[in-house]
């Protein structure tokens, strides 16, 4: 009985919340999505209905916010990328393989990575197994491109965990208000630069209630903590 009122609970407020949504009323649909968090509830679609929202509302730096959380779980999910693609135009890499592989890397999930990492280690081992075996008894299998293709199977599953895993570890911050940036944490430093709603960034070292920044943009400074955010939350 408890799982089927729990069912009944979610599909009443998905329910409402998209009624309110349709309707105009964001900040009502936000009140109804954030029951699902408070319930422990996390995916891409919730997070890109949150995203949503707060982008009618005009609030782009939380709606980046939850688009990038929502990125993190589902880097496929289309509606997310394009979402994420409004608050940013980079430059295509000149080199066509390097654009291509950094394109499959964004679309694959971190967990994907380690099951793919683990399935290219384990073929490499058994097929070099294989060819030490071949060494005292003939065996007719065509290692040599095997291991060739394991080889690059291997190495382009541990080029996309490395990054992924680096980007979970890199403390990734959106700025969710205006802010000015200081050369150090107090407002009594040096005045960097403004920093707009929506920069993205990774978090170098906390003082008190000061962030160290260094945004995308290859700037970087002091900010207070409380106008930014942490994607992968802590």
């Amino acid at each position: 009985m408890l799982y089927i009122s729990i069912l009944i609970f979610f599909s009443q407020t998905a329910q409402t919340a998209e009624e309110y949504y349709k309707n105009g009323e964001y900040v009502k649909a936000l009140e109804e999505y954030n029951k699902y968090l408070d319930r422990g509830i996390h995916n891409a679609e919730l997070y890109l209905n949150i995203g949503n929202c707060y982008y009618r509302l005009g609030d782009f730096g939380k709606s980046l916010l939850y688009y990038r959380r929502g990125w993190f779980l589902d880097p496929s999910n289309e509606n997310i990328l394009n979402n994420i693609s409004l608050f940013k135009k980079e430059e295509p890499n000149p080199n066509p393989f390097i654009s291509f592989s950094s394109r499959m890397i964004d679309r694959i999930p971190l967990r994907i990575f380690s099951y793919l990492l683990i399935l290219s280690f384990s073929l490499v081992i058994l097929i070099v197994a294989i060819r030490l075996i071949q060494t005292v008894k003939l065996i007719n299998f065509p290692t040599n491109p095997l291991l060739t293709l394991a080889g690059l199977f291997f190495i382009f599953s541990l080029i996309g965990f490395s990054i992924w895993y680096g980007r979970v570890k890199s403390k990734w911050v959106v700025t969710t208000a205006t802010t000015i940036a200081y050369s150090g944490p107090d407002e009594e430093f040096k005045e960097l630069m403004r920093v707009d709603k929506a920069e993205e960034g990774s978090l170098v070292r906390e003082d008190g209630g000061w962030w160290l920044v260094h945004f995308r943009s290859g700037e970087g400074g002091w900010i207070d903590s409380t106008t930014a955010a942490l994607v992968i939350q802590e």
